[in-house]
């Protein structure tokens, strides 16, 4: 028995080879049974018609393609006669063994192909064998009908070909996994996203967007999902201030986060000017030991501009420790001035200082520049080359080039120049922000964590609210279902957006694992806005008036008056009810979390494949190749 499935595999293995010259066989056979019709060669309108384009296109007649019984007659050339059964059990064996390649081709479970497309159709076989004294046509029958009903059986349901036929060949398995962790975060967060959602948003193309769109709008399930989606505005609302809770807490007194975190920002710039200023403090030491002539001097304190400041200057506790034992002509003595005047002309230039002056600005940069000079002049006279202070000044400059003007340029200056909350999220989250500007965003945030942790903390999550807020206006119609898509869209809209926001997010205590929940966040809400509005229902709603207008008394007169209407009327029902089915179990599909081992499954199916197709095909070669020796006896008879 063994020997003889074998020899059973190695037949069908060869029919499914040659099956496409056993359908040709077959169609000639049947064709020479039909009447010989030819049209009439004189016929004027044959002969436009044909005649002439038969002369220009003529191919000839088709290529003869290899039957299973040439196919196997080339292999026994090498292998020898294949074995004969010796009993009806070992037939039965081979006949079993015949079935097994056509049921393993295509997608499916190898156990369920194996009873459904082999030992059913097998069994049909033999048993019409043995009703009809081995019958080869009742056997080729009986295992046509049966093989069809398995792969039927074995196949997928046909809501299952629909999902497939509309699934990009480019989704993979891997891609369902990963649209099922999105459906299972989103799950923890009180968000129900469905499977055309999750798989949009992993795949980075629409899937079944269009398929859900309809059954949203259709009659069939538009309540299921209506009620899928009822609660969509809430779940996005709820699991967005959960994740704000995850940033920071909510501030008693939101207005005064700006100007705290303008504090924070210039008590940072200060002091990294007084780290430059310490760095630099040896050149200036030395240089305190040169003086500005007695007469240069003079003329610089009939200046009362100049003599305030120098008088700010010797008050200042800061200063006075450095510059007590230098005297007042000192070029130290002189810088100090001019920082001074220098720091109080970009002061009198803010916009914002209610003592600002553009006049009083320009006045006082100039006596800075004079002061500068009278210093520099003084230093050269006394030394040959260069001096201690022009080496300050060039340490100085670079210094600050290097680590204080980037602060004051970037969001930390913005930062402490901004006299309220909206400026200072401005200064941090730009619309359209610069080109790798990620890490000025994480220096800041840095700066202020630094000296207020917890005001850093409020204002990213101020940030965040603020922009959620204005997402989630509701629309005219009701709560807005796309709140969570364009808040995604509006915090992080493009790549740089995202870049800062994470930067900032990072910068805060615990940075890291804030930023993974912020994700998730973003994924979630950024999936939500796959979805299609489903827009007019005007095309539905004239199928319902149309299905609604018919039944009743009326309809069946109508029928009773033309009895050919009732196979139309058994056929239009009978597809009525195969999609509302088909929309029903779609529409369960594609909503229920727990539907990703069947999507799995019909990914596994290559798409337009037709099992049944397959089998009729084998079964077709199979019942060739049953009848071939009857055909090869009446031959030689």
């Amino acid at each position: 028995m063994a020997k003889q499935a074998g020899v059973g595999v190695a037949k069908g293995t060869i029919g499914l080879a040659g099956i496409v010259g056993d359908i040709q066989q077959i169609a000639k056979k049947v064709g020479s049974y039909l009447p010989d019709i030819k049209p009439d060669p004189e016929s004027e309108k044959y002969a436009r018609k044909y005649g002439r384009m038969g002369d220009v296109m003529s191919v000839g007649a088709p290529p003869e393609f290899p039957t299973s019984h040439d196919i196997q007659g080339q292999v026994e050339k090498v292998t020898g006669e294949f074995r004969k059964p010796q009993t009806q059990v070992e037939a039965d064996a081979e006949t079993v063994g015949e079935f097994l390649p056509a049921a393993l081709a295509g997608p499916g479970g190898f156990v369920r192909k194996v009873i459904t497309q082999d030992v059913i159709p097998a069994a049909a076989t033999i048993a019409a064998g043995r009703l009809t004294d081995q019958n080869p046509y009742v056997k080729a029958l009986a295992g046509f009908l049966a093989g069809g009903v398995g792969a039927a059986m074995s196949g997928p349901s046909s809501a299952e070909k629909l999902i497939r036929a509309k699934i990009p060949a480019s989704v993979t398995e891997q891609d369902i996994n990963r649209a099922g962790q999105l459906i299972e975060h989103a799950q923890t967060r009180g968000v129900a996203l469905t499977w055309p959602e999750a798989l949009s948003r992993v795949t980075g193309q629409p899937v079944l967007t269009d398929t859900q769109r309809i059954l949203e709008s259709h009659a069939q399930t538009r309540p299921h999902m209506q009620e899928f989606f009822a609660d969509r505005p809430a779940q996005i609302e709820q699991a967005a201030r959960r994740e704000f809770d995850n940033i920071g807490t909510v501030s008693p007194q939101p207005s005064n986060i700006g100007p705290q975190a303008a504090s924070a920002a210039e008590d940072t710039i200060t002091a990294v000017r007084a780290a430059i200023n310490r760095a630099t403090r040896p050149s200036y030491d030395a240089a305190g030991q040169t003086l500005v002539p007695q007469a240069v001097h003079a003329q610089a304190m009939a200046d009362p501009l100049f003599a305030r400041t120098l008088h700010e200057v010797r008050n200042n506790p800061e200063l006075s420790a450095y510059l007590h034992a230098h005297s007042d002509r000192s070029v130290a003595v002189y810088d100090a001035v001019k920082q001074q005047l220098e720091q109080r002309s970009r002061n009198l230039a803010q916009p914002t200082n209610p003592d600002a002056s553009q006049v009083g600005s320009s006045i006082t940069g100039s006596l800075a520049t004079e002061v500068r000079g009278a210093a520099l002049d003084a230093s050269r006279n006394a030394a040959h080359g260069p001096t201690h202070y022009e080496r300050a000044l060039g340490e100085q400059t670079r210094l600050r080039e290097q680590y204080l003007n980037p602060l004051l340029h970037g969001p930390l200056g913005k930062l402490a120049d901004a006299p309220d909350t909206k400026r200072a999220i401005n200064a941090l989250f730009q619309s359209s922000p610069l080109p790798g500007s990620q890490q000025e965003v994480a220096t800041a945030v840095r700066a202020i964590v630094a000296r207020r942790p917890a005001v850093a903390e409020q204002l990213v999550r101020a940030h965040a609210e603020m922009v959620f807020n204005e997402a989630a206006r509701e629309l005219q119609g009701g709560a807005n279902q796309f709140a969570g898509a364009k808040f995604a869209k509006d915090i992080a809209g493009n790549s740089q957006q995202r870049e800062n926001l994470r930067a900032a997010i990072e910068a805060l205590p615990n940075g890291a694992a804030r930023w993974q929940g912020f994700e998730h966040l973003l994924d979630i809400m950024a999936a939500t806005g796959t979805r299609q509005p489903k827009g007019s229902l005007t095309a539905f709603n004239q199928l319902e008036v149309q299905s609604m207008s018919t039944g009743g008394l009326q309809e069946l007169a109508s029928k009773g008056i033309s009895p050919g209407k009732w196979m139309s009327f058994a056929n239009d029902t009978f597809k009525a009810w195969t999609l509302g089915r088909n929309l029903d179990q779609i529409a369960r599909i594609i909503t229920d979390p727990r539907s990703g081992d069947a999507l799995r499954q019909i990914v596994r199916i290559p798409p337009g494949s037709d099992r049944a197709l397959v089998m009729a095909g084998r079964l077709i070669a199979l019942g060739s190749a049953t009848t071939t020796e009857q055909r090869t006896k009446a031959a030689n008879q």
